[in-house]
């Protein structure tokens, strides 16, 4: 793949980028020419390495979005840095073990730190990159969502509706000072697939008006449009990328 330079010089963060589909986000961005801080719980220096390769300078930073602290911290290494913020990528999450369970059977320990990484996690890291994209009237935010919040039977689709909420409750508060805040909802990735991570995988995507696992490349597109300029007048709204999935 080609560099295209069609984000060039932006400066982004984007969560749990170490590891999987954050990982390739954060060369995808590097490739389009942005600074990328790759940060994760999960030692970042490989990941930001690989990005720096394909592009501008990028960095790794150790963070965990649970805690407020971790993510200033973030925010604050990052325009040490590079100077200035201009997108955050929400994409740290926790699904193994909400996806199996339901409502009623969900563990404690297991629906609490969903609940904080996944929608907390949100809403600190917005919380924290919000004022260095007000000083430069203009930012955008792409919160992470997944078609199992049509779903509404399991523990992990009912955190990622909410981010589907929280994501035009941001919108709204953000919009006056230059900032757009949207949501991507992918279906099943090849990643995951491959990762032999969802047992059920070929029956879902065989019911599917296109019928193939998506793939990193196809949801980025959607983050990259989303960042652009192109939708400055586009904010509050949830693409769903998912192959017809939830049609």
């Amino acid at each position: 793949m080609e560099n295209t330079n069609r984000l060039s010089g932006k400066v982004v963060i984007v969560t749990g980028a170490a590891r999987g589909l954050g990982r390739d986000y954060s060369r995808y961005f590097a490739m389009d020419g942005c600074h990328v801080v790759v940060a994760d719980v999960k030692d970042t220096s490989s990941a930001a390495q690989e990005a720096s390769a394909l592009g501008p300078k990028c960095i790794g930073v150790e963070c965990d979005v649970t805690s407020a602290a971790s993510v200033e911290a973030l925010v604050k290494a990052t325009v040490q840095e590079f100077g200035r913020l201009d997108i955050l990528i929400n994409n740290a999450g926790l699904w193994r073990g909400l996806a199996e369970a339901g409502l009623l059977d969900c563990p404690d320990d297991i629906w609490d730190i969903a609940w904080a990484v996944n929608v907390t996690g949100t809403l600190r890291a917005t919380r924290a990159a919000i004022p260095a994209m007000k000083a430069n009237s203009w930012g955008r935010v792409v919160n992470v969502s997944s078609m199992a919040a049509k779903s509404g039977g399991n523990s992990y689709g009912l955190t990622k509706s909410t981010v589907e909420d929280m994501t035009r409750g941001m919108a709204r508060e953000v919009g006056d000072f230059g900032i757009t805040v949207n949501c991507i909802a992918p279906g099943i990735s090849a990643f995951e697939a491959a990762g032999s991570q969802l047992a059920n995988a070929d029956q879902i995507t065989g019911s599917n008006p296109i019928k193939r696992f998506g793939t990193s490349r196809e949801q980025y597109e959607a983050m990259a449009y989303f960042c652009s300029d192109g939708a400055s007048y586009t904010t509050g709204q949830t693409l769903y990328v998912d192959g017809g999935a939830t049609s």
